[in-house]
């Protein structure tokens, strides 16, 4: 999350201050509240925290980090589970943050780029930090005529090459 925020271009560096809130708490029937993740504006500047600050309830875990393994925050975790399961990938292609930072770095990458190629050039630059191979560069930049640049960054960023640090 913090990678793709970086990469965008939103990702806000400040250091300390108070957690945030990326949700649209309502009372609840007891003392837990509701929280809509889902609801909650994606452009909102609280959204381009680092997720070291946003605000966790113990009983109600954010569903994308939870999907990413994010450690259940009522019970200690000395060490991190990994897992990589198919909704990992569902959460990187789909999730309402992801496609729209996704749509954000596009944009970017339009603005400073006018071919296609160069484009492909600039996402695996961007994404991965390395110049694509002569056939990763040819089939990204056929994918990108075909679905758009904004669907190859949602792709480039669920790649194994991204996910993971070998």
């Amino acid at each position: 999350r913090d990678s793709v925020l970086q990469q965008s271009g939103q990702l806000d560096p400040q250091m300390d201050g108070p957690s945030v809130r990326q949700f649209i708490e309502s009372p609840g029937i007891q003392v837990t509240p509701n929280v809509d993740y889902l609801g909650f504006n994606v452009d909102d500047p609280a959204n381009r925290r680092r997720s070291v600050y946003r605000f966790v309830f113990r009983t109600l875990p954010d569903p994308f980090l939870e999907a990413m393994d994010c450690p259940d925050a009522s019970q200690l975790a000395p060490e991190r589970t990994e897992s990589v399961t198919a909704l990992q990938a569902l959460a990187t292609l789909n999730d309402r943050q992801m496609a729209r930072q996704a749509e954000l770095l596009s944009a970017e990458i339009a603005a400073h780029h006018s071919s296609i190629e160069q484009q492909t050039q600039a996402l695996f630059e961007t994404i991965l930090g390395r110049s694509p191979a002569v056939h990763e560069a040819n089939a990204v930049a056929a994918y990108v005529r075909e679905h758009g640049r904004t669907n190859a960054c949602r792709f480039l960023w669920n790649t194994n090459e991204f996910m993971f640090v070998e």
